[in-house]
C-alpha cells in the first residue's frame, strides 16, 4: 500500500491523533526473552510516527534481574516499567505485574482525547486481565487487538482449566481484533471460540513475521546464493570446518524445543551420508541443557554435534555459516523469528508442522513436514541434494513476504481499517491480504500476498 493511501485513511486534520498501548510481562532491552519482545518493540517504533505510543511492562530482564530505570524512551517508544512480583514465579510462567500497570493505562486513556488501541500478546494471566479491563471501563473508545505468538497451542493443565472456565468467555467477547501469523494460529482461534459458544465480535488477520535490523554485507551473497569464499572465511573466523555440511538449530534451549528429536533426525541423516557433517545448537540455556548433554553423551555423539552458548549479536554470522536450518519444536510455536532470519542469510530452514511458517514451501525456500525421524531425515536428504536452488529463494521470499517496510505498512493498514469502524465489512480499497475475516470461519487463512 502506498504512503498515500496511509495519509487518506489517516484522522480527519484536527482530530486528536489515535493512542496505541501496549501491555507487556517483558519487553525492550530485554531481548533474550525472545520473538515476542522483538515484534512488540518494532510495532511500537512503527507507530509512533502516526499514534500516541505509551508501553506498560514489567520491570525485569529476561534472567529476572532488576531493570533499575523505571521510565525511558527506546527509538522513540516511551517504556514506563512496574514491578513484577516474586519473578522467581515467571521461571515456571507465572508473572504477576503490578495493578499499577492498568491504572497508569487507565489514566493515559482518559487523559488522551481520541480513540486508544491497546495491544497485548498474552493469552492468560494478569496483563490479558488489565486489557479486558480497560476494555469494560472505556467501551467503545478502546480497541482490544491481540496477537497470539504461539500462545495458543493446546496445553492446558488444571490452573488453566480454571482461568479459562473464569475468563475465557470473555476474553472472546471483548477482543475485537486478533493477528495471526499463520493459518493454525487462525484455527486455533476458531477452536477457542466455537468450545466457550461465545458469538465472535472480533476480526482475525494474518500479519506475518518480519525481519528488521538484518546486517546487510552483500560481499557474502551473489546471485545463485552465498559467496562460497565468504561462507569459508567466516567458518574459518568460528573454527569450523570448511568443508563440512553444517546444519543449525538456534534459540532456547527448552524441552518444546524439540532439540533430542532433532538429534535423533540428525544422526539418521548421518549414517547414509557420506561426507563430514557438523549440527551446531546455538542457544541460551533454559533449563535443559544438561539433559542434551547427557543425550549426546549417551549417544556418543558429542563429535558430530555442538553446543554454543550465549550468542546473540553475531547469531547471524552463524546463520550464514549453515547450510541448513533445523526447527522441530514439540508444541506450535508461531514466533521462531530464528528460522526468518536463517532464511535472510540465504540458509533454507526444514523446521516441523508445529513451526509452520507461511510462503516456505510456496517459494521452495525449505521444506515444512509432518515431523516423524524417518521423514526429517529424508527432507534433510531433499535439500542438501539441491542446496543451491534453494539458497536461491531464501532470500527472494524474505524481501518479498518478511521484510519489516512492506510489514509495518500493512500494520499501519490495518489500525487505520479498525479506527475507521469499517472492520465489519470489506474495504474499498484495501488489498484483499488484509481484509479481515470472522475469527471462526471454517476456510484457513493461507496468504497475505
Amino acid at each position: 500500500m502506498t504512503k498515500d493511501r496511509l495519509r487518506e485513511m489517516s484522522q480527519p486534520s484536527g482530530e486528536p491523533a489515535p493512542l496505541y498501548l501496549q501491555l507487556t510481562y517483558m519487553y525492550a532491552p530485554a531481548w533474550g526473552y525472545g520473538g515476542p519482545a522483538r515484534l512488540l518493540f518494532d510495532y511500537a517504533r512503527w507507530m509512533s510516527s502516526n499514534f500516541g505510543v505509551a508501553v506498560f511492562t514489567s520491570d525485569v530482564h529476561h534472567d529476572l534481574t532488576r531493570i533499575a530505570v523505571k521510565s525511558e524512551t527506546i527509538s522513540g517508544v516511551p517504556i514506563e516499567r512496574h514491578r513484577l512480583f516474586f519473578p522467581a514465579f515467571a521461571k515456571k510462567g507465572f508473572y504477576l505485574p503490578s495493578p499499577l500497570m492498568c491504572v497508569r493505562a487507565a489514566q493515559r486513556i482518559r487523559s488522551s482525547r481520541g480513540p486508544a488501541i491497546v495491544h497485548f500478546s498474552e493469552l492468560r494471566g494478569p496483563v490479558p486481565l488489565y486489557a479486558l479491563l480497560l476494555k469494560l471501563m472505556y467501551g467503545k473508545r478502546v480497541t482490544l487487538v491481540h496477537s497470539a505468538f504461539g500462545s495458543l497451542h493446546y496445553k492446558r493443565g488444571w490452573r488453566r482449566r480454571i482461568y479459562d472456565a473464569l475468563f475465557m468467555k470473555t476474553f472472546v467477547r471483548l477482543v475485537d481484533l486478533c493477528m495471526v501469523q499463520n493459518g493454525h494460529e487462525r484455527n486455533a482461534y476458531g477452536a477457542i471460540c466455537r468450545e466457550y459458544r461465545q458469538k465472535n465480535e472480533s476480526k482475525i488477520v494474518l500479519l506475518p513475521l518480519h525481519l528488521d535490523g538484518v546486517p546487510a554485507d552483500p560481499a557474502r551473497y551473489t546471485e545463485s546464493g552465498k559467496n562460497p569464499a565468504a561462507m569459508r572465511s567466516v567458518r574459518r573466523a568460528y573454527g569450523i570446518p570448511e568443508d563440512a555440511l553444517v546444519f543449525l538449530f538456534l534459540g532456547r534451549l527448552h524441552p518444546a524445543k524439540g532439540i533430542l528429536r532433532m538429534i535423533d533426525a540428525y544422526r539418521k541423516f548421518c549414517c547414509s551420508c557420506p561426507r563430514n557433517t557438523l549440527l551446531l545448537i546455538v542457544g541460551r540455556d533454559d533449563g535443559f541443557q544438561a539433559k542434551v548433554e547427557e543425550y549426546l553423551a549417551g549417544n556418543r555423539a558429542q563429535e558430530k554435534i555442538c553446543i554454543v552458548s550465549n550468542v546473540y549479536e553475531n547469531r547471524f554470522d552463524y546463520y550464514f555459516l549453515a547450510d541448513v536450518f533445523l526447527g522441530f519444536p514439540t508444541i506450535f510455536e508461531e514466533t521462531m523469528l530464528a528460522s526468518i532470519e536463517a532464511m535472510a542469510c540465504a540458509t533454507p530452514i526444514i523446521v516441523s508442522r508445529e513451526a509452520d511458517i507461511p510462503f516456505v514451501e510456496e517459494g521452495h525456500a525449505g521444506l515444512v513436514i509432518d515431523f516423524d525421524v524417518r521423514t526429517a531425515a529424508e527432507a534433510i536428504g531433499t535439500i542438501t541434494e539441491n542446496l543451491a536452488s534453494f539458497q536461491v529463494n531464501t532470500r527472494r521470499v524474505v524481501t518479498q513476504h518478511f521484510n519489516g517496510d512492506s510489514v509495518s505498512t500493512t500494520l499501519s493498514a490495518i489500525f487505520r481499517v479498525v479506527l475507521s469502524g469499517r472492520l465489519s465489512s470489506d474495504v474499498p480499497g484495501m488489498p484483499e491480504e488484509i481484509q479481515p475475516t470472522w475469527a471462526d470461519e471454517e476456510p484457513c487463512v493461507e496468504r497475505t500476498s
